[in-house]
């Protein structure tokens, strides 16, 4: 069962947001070959893998955050995530995405598992409504039922079982799409269904 979206705008501080934000400016390195959907489509977008964890990983990996400072960055916004909202959740898989105009996703879910969750902050520095890029919700008949555009410093936590994709950004869009995932598991999550 679907619970609904928690929205929070300028969900980090000043300092914290400027320091995100330059890490994805001037450290982060995307690689290209993420596939949102391999089973329904063939394209892929730019990714970072903080974790290098497979899809069904369930046991808890930030220690490898909190283990590199490299990630410092990262770890602090998982803290935080932590402090606001995902207390007592376990970091499952931890991952950035990079989309330009003609990479977008396929609809797909992040999980098959009870009780994991999917936490989003948009990292792009601003975003107009007119670039597109939505992040798009379907209810199981495959109707949309909301689209988040991807606010700079917006996070947004939804159910990992909750169907979704990414739209495309439009032509005119001249900006890099970035988001920053946290895959969690609840403490009640359900057992594995592999």
């Amino acid at each position: 069962m679907s619970v609904p979206i928690i929205k929070n705008d300028n969900f980090l501080d000043a300092p914290a947001w400027d320091a995100l934000s330059d890490y994805f400016k001037n450290t982060a390195t995307f690689k290209y070959g993420w596939y949102s959907a391999k089973e329904v489509s063939e394209f892929t977008h730019w990714y970072i893998d903080f974790l290098n964890q497979s899809s069904a990983n369930q046991d808890n990996y930030e220690h490898v955050l909190y283990g590199n400072p490299a990630y410092k960055v990262i770890a602090d916004v998982w803290t935080k995530l932590k402090a606001f909202h995902l207390l007592g959740h376990s970091l499952v898989r931890c991952y950035a995405h990079a989309h330009t105009y003609g990479v977008e996703g396929a609809p797909h879910t992040d999980s098959q598992i009870d009780g994991n969750f999917t936490t989003i902050i948009y990292v792009n520095p601003e975003w107009k409504s007119e670039w597109a890029g939505e992040t798009v919700f379907f209810n199981p008949a495959g109707e949309l039922t909301q689209a988040i555009l991807p606010k700079p410093n917006r996070m947004i936590t939804f159910d990992g079982t909750q169907l979704h994709a990414v739209r495309a950004l439009a032509r005119i869009c001249p900006a890099l799409r970035i988001t920053l995932m946290f895959k969690t598991k609840a403490p009640s999550a359900a057992v594995s269904k592999s």
